[in-house]
């Protein structure tokens, strides 16, 4: 999936973009999280993510170190 990017409104409010939606299969009213991990931002639509370290891994193709940030982030998270 490409990049998306959307803007801010005056409100705080941006859309989600249309191939993003349909990826994650949202319907109108339906409730997303959202979650800091470090500098990113991650949504959730399905609850709790259940394997961390291969969901990370396969979003980001940064320097990171994946065992770390997932023990911050379930520490973040708890």
């Amino acid at each position: 999936m490409k990049l998306q990017e959307t803007k801010v409104t005056q409100k705080h409010q941006t859309t989600i973009p249309k191939e993003i939606r349909e990826h994650l299969k949202l319907k109108r009213g339906q409730t997303v999280r959202w979650h800091m991990v470090k500098t990113m931002v991650v949504v959730d639509v399905h609850g709790k993510v259940q394997e961390p370290v291969k969901f990370l891994t396969s979003q980001i193709q940064l320097d990171l170190d994946a065992v770390k940030l997932v023990s911050e982030t379930r520490e973040e998270l708890a």
